[in-house]
């Protein structure tokens, strides 16, 4: 009978040594939480809306008022399109509504090639007079516009029930927070002279399509 309790107080023995080196080595055995893998949150690359804008199914709305000193104005945000537009002195101040869309749901004239993809049109209150000097900064932004790529704003205005094309111009997108940037929209508006109340809009489209830059 000894002999058969020694034959089962071995193989305990060996168990109960294999367990305590397996309990001292856990900490290599099994890597602590600190280095697994961490989750992150993407950035919203989405440019932040407008103080003040209206947002509808078809584009988003917003009225501002332009002032005499120039300055720069917020583009409601629509579509993932976004930023800023700086202007020239104005004499006198007015008040502005943009209307901004990436779909030609008003049935406006293509002015450039293929499809813009992005419109802005503008409503102006009443009669002023742009200067010359536009400041630098601003611009339209998205993820949807490619840094280091060109394109072309096109404009037109209709005062009195004519029909005034603005000279288009194409711009290099630059990489911004929220994606790529195409500055100088404000240079459409350089030297216009609105001797009433007018409206007018601006299309955005790919390619170099003209030879002014703005």
């Amino acid at each position: 009978m000894s002999s058969l309790r020694l034959g089962f107080i071995v193989p305990l023995g060996l168990m109960a040594l294999l367990l305590a080196a397996c309990g001292s080595q856990g900490g290599a055995a099994f890597p602590s939480t600190s280095l697994a893998p961490q989750s992150f949150v993407l950035p919203d690359l989405t440019p932040p809306s407008c103080k003040g804008q209206k947002d509808n199914k078809d584009y988003a709305t917003l009225t501002v008022t332009l002032l005499t000193k120039g300055g720069s104005f917020c583009i409601p945000e629509f579509g993932g399109f976004g930023g800023s537009v700086e202007y020239p002195t104005v004499d006198p101040s007015v008040k502005l509504t943009e209307t901004s869309s990436t779909t030609d749901y008003d049935n406006l004239p293509q002015l450039g090639s293929g499809t813009a993809i992005f419109y802005l049109q503008l409503a102006l209150s009443g009669g002023t007079a742009f200067g010359s000097n536009v400041p630098a900064g601003g611009g339209l932004t998205s993820v949807k516009i490619l840094a280091g790529k060109p394109y072309t704003a096109f404009g037109e205005a209709t005062i009195d029930s004519i029909e005034i094309k603005f000279t288009p111009c194409y711009s290099i997108a630059k990489k911004g927070k929220y994606g790529g940037v195409i500055g100088g929209l404000g240079t459409l508006l350089k030297g216009q002279i609105v001797p009433s109340a007018a409206s007018g809009f601006i299309e955005i489209y790919s390619g170099k399509q003209a030879t002014n830059k703005c």
